[in-house]
């Protein structure tokens, strides 16, 4: 299945873009309205900020990451987008990110490590960019509490065994959730993932579900719309 953002192409074997269901998932699903300022927390290659800089067409957007290595190919993607004057790829940490700022981002999007209570993973570069002992959920909270503005969002998608875990920690943290849908890999499966949106003020949050798959094994219909912006062909 092939890849693309409109006026940029993400075909060719030797792209330092790599594309996983997860990004993309956040990526058509996280937001609304017209947000000026949009912050990617763990960039990675940059798949998620050029996604948001494609829907939101004023949206100046910053990639943060740990990984030198990520930083470097998320800037050079974002060079080669149309967007290149609204998107820039830092080399920091959320913690070393937020220090002397306030306030300052209308949506907030991350696709946090998945390693709370699973074994290390092997390889050094990995567990530096991945190991949620660099950042914690509560850390995450903290820290985007920080950055967001008073009627701005934070979404992210996480495992779903994982929800119940995050809500707390959100909650404790001032949260309260805005949106949610589960995400099931095949329709009549377990769900397996778990977007949801958040803000600092009380509402009614929004109920979805979404299977990628149909029993068939082909791309549902709300599957192949939500994610239709950006895929050449399912």
């Amino acid at each position: 299945m092939a890849f693309r953002f409109k006026q940029f192409s993400v075909n060719d074997k030797n792209s330092t873009l790599k594309v996983g269901t997860d990004a993309v998932l956040l990526g058509a699903w996280a937001g609304s309205g017209t947000p000026e300022n949009i912050l990617d927390i763990g960039t990675g290659c940059g798949l998620l900020s050029l996604m948001l800089a494609q829907r939101f067409k004023e949206a100046k957007v910053t990639g943060i990451d740990i990984h030198e290595g990520s930083v470097r190919d998320a800037s050079e993607n974002f060079a080669a987008s149309a967007w290149a004057k609204r998107l820039r790829a830092i080399h920091l940490s959320l913690q070393e990110f937020s220090e002397g700022r306030l306030n300052e981002y209308d949506l907030i999007i991350s696709n946090p490590p998945f390693f709370n209570n699973a074994l290390l993973p092997s390889a050094a570069e990995r567990k530096l960019a991945r190991h949620s002992g660099k950042l914690s959920y509560h850390d995450l909270a903290l820290h985007v509490n920080r950055l967001m503005k008073p009627r701005g969002s934070f979404a992210l998608i996480l495992p779903y065994e994982n929800k119940e875990e995050f809500r707390q920690i959100a909650e404790q943290t001032g949260f309260y959730l805005q949106r949610e849908m589960i995400i099931f890999p095949v329709k009549g499966k377990k769900a397996n993932r778990y977007l949801s949106e958040w803000g600092t003020f009380a509402a009614e949050p929004m109920m979805e579900e979404l299977s990628i798959r149909n029993k068939d094994h082909a791309y549902s219909r709300e599957y192949i719309e939500l994610t239709k912006e950006f895929y050449l062909a399912h």
